[in-house]
């Protein structure tokens, strides 16, 4: 699944689907009663969608998300929030170096998906673009 820039200039490949909506999951349910304090990047981490208008506002609360993930073990990640006791497909498979819920999550090249998506909300809204989903 890509998410980029409505022209296409900046393109991050998020991998699957699924993925991405664990990392929403996983950012809903940890970030507790804070959820309303950083909607606007959750909404943007459900859908891969952000107006350009509203870039810099998701990308300040996305770093909020990042910060509070990097404080909870892998384990804690949700799979899917609407059967939070589903078990995620790497569960039992985790690399020694994934330590925390925010570098738990990685593009399809392999790069930690958090700095990637907050790299295009900056790009994007340096530019005057919507960040959206491409497929």
């Amino acid at each position: 699944m890509d998410i980029g820039t409505r022209n296409a200039a900046r393109i991050v490949n998020v991998g699957s689907a699924s993925g991405l909506y664990s990392l929403y999951s996983t950012a809903e349910v940890l970030m507790g009663r804070r959820a309303k304090g950083v909607a606007i990047a959750l909404d943007f981490l459900k859908t891969g969608n952000c107006g350009a208008r509203s870039c810099g506002k998701a990308a300040t609360q996305l770093a909020k998300i990042s910060n509070e993930l990097e404080r909870h073990s892998p384990s804690e990640a949700i799979w899917d929030i609407q059967n939070t006791t589903s078990k995620a497909p790497w569960a039992d498979n985790l690399a020694s170096t994934v330590t925390s819920c925010a570098d738990l999550y990685t593009t399809a090249d392999g790069e930690p998906m958090l700095p990637e998506l907050l790299s295009l909300l900056r790009y994007a809204e340096s530019n005057g673009q919507d960040v959206v989903a491409l497929g």
